[in-house]
């Protein structure tokens, strides 16, 4: 066992140091997602995680910037011990200035040519999702939690071209994740065959207006009919009085018929309170599109996340997005898709994560043509 500078807290939660946790399920995580959208320009998005896998001896980190047509990815590993609570890992590094309102996050200089100096700064109170239980084949998949806030960013980005961003809150928007529990990881040999999900369309949206903020997370199996749901509104720090509860979510969606992979537009989505009242949302995508899977969702080249490589690793590589024949490659993971949000005469901002996979019953139009015609 390791004693780290946690330990020195009244924080404990169960009868072991801070750089262990109760259970010795390897899947067990702690991360941070984190995005940041040019909402004036509509056409970049820059996503980062953090993840800590302690019983993987593994932290990493990534970070996709999507600008213009091309996502820069960089994806990085080290061991967790001895260093088990250092948010950082290379040259990526995330410093909480003040929880629950602030965070910095930094990429020094590397060879992808990405670098970037960032604060988050919360513009709502988080929003604290229901935890999500679920088990397959017997075994406890899904046991975990998460908070989302809403926000604004500033700070300076580089991109590999050289090119300076200055990032003020009045155009940069931001949203953020905090999640801790036990989630699958990729399969690895000799395990058990994967299980298709039992949900076919899955959205992840955390959403602002000026005045507040909605998250979504929802799981259908087919229209109407809920795996998971959680959702919640946020207000101001110091609003008075407690958020109405939603009891249920409508939508409406639009796609690019023919797309190779998913591809929003737009459409509607209806938020259903307890009491009967309902805040409808207009929604209309821009080009901005961070793609997860260069972040190392379901996997890239060998890289998959929680996975051990060795005491320190850095990767990074470029993709055209604008190459048909390999876009469903890049997009099939999810993204984070930049929207805008109207609402009784407000406009706002927030990013979308949609999957729909064959036999949802609605949103065909959705569906990529199949691979083998693809070109």
């Amino acid at each position: 066992m390791h004693l780290s500078g946690a330990d020195e807290y009244f924080t404990h939660q169960s009868a072991l140091p801070h750089a262990m946790v109760e259970t010795s399920d390897p899947s067990w995580r702690e991360r941070y997602w984190v995005s940041f959208q040019d909402t004036r320009d509509g056409d970049t998005v820059l996503t980062l995680g953090l993840g800590r896998y302690p019983n993987q001896d593994v932290m990493e980190a990534f970070a996709c910037l999507s600008r213009g047509g091309e996502q820069t990815n960089v994806r990085l590993s080290r061991s967790l011990l001895p260093e088990s609570h250092a948010m950082n890992v290379g040259p990526w590094s995330c410093e909480v200035t003040r929880p629950l309102h602030a965070l910095r996050f930094r990429l020094d200089d590397n060879d992808s040519g990405l670098s970037f100096d960032l604060e988050f700064a919360g513009s709502f109170e988080p929003i604290l999702e229901g935890k999500f239980f679920q088990v397959s084949r017997a075994r406890t998949t899904y046991d975990a939690i998460r908070y989302v806030q809403h926000g604004r960013a500033s700070g300076t980005i580089r991109t590999p071209d050289g090119t300076v961003l200055t990032v003020t809150p009045d155009r940069w928007w931001a949203e953020r994740d905090h999640s801790w529990g036990t989630r699958p990881l990729p399969r690895a040999d000799g395990q058990p065959p994967g299980e298709r999900p039992e949900w076919k369309l899955l959205l992840f949206a955390p959403l602002q207006l000026p005045d507040f903020g909605v998250h979504i997370y929802l799981q259908e199996s087919e229209p109407g009919r809920s795996v998971h749901v959680s959702a919640g509104l946020a207000y101001p720090f110091g609003h008075d009085g407690a958020a109405p509860l939603i009891v249920g979510i409508e939508h409406d969606l639009k796609w690019e018929k023919g797309a190779p992979a998913p591809t929003l537009i737009g459409g509607a989505l209806s938020l259903l309170l307890h009491g009967g009242d309902r805040i409808d949302l207009e929604l209309t995508a821009r080009p901005g599109r961070a793609h997860l899977r260069g972040g190392g969702y379901e996997g890239w080249n060998g890289w998959k996340q929680g996975q051990w490589r060795g005491d320190s690793t850095t990767e990074h590589d470029r993709w055209d997005l604008t190459d048909a024949t390999n876009f469903y490659r890049y997009a099939k993971a999810g993204s984070d898709h930049l929207v805008e949000v109207r609402h009784e005469g407000q406009t706002g901002y927030g990013v979308i994560e949609y999957m729909v996979l064959p036999g949802y019953g609605k949103y065909r139009e959705a569906l990529p043509p199949p691979r083998s015609s693809q070109t």
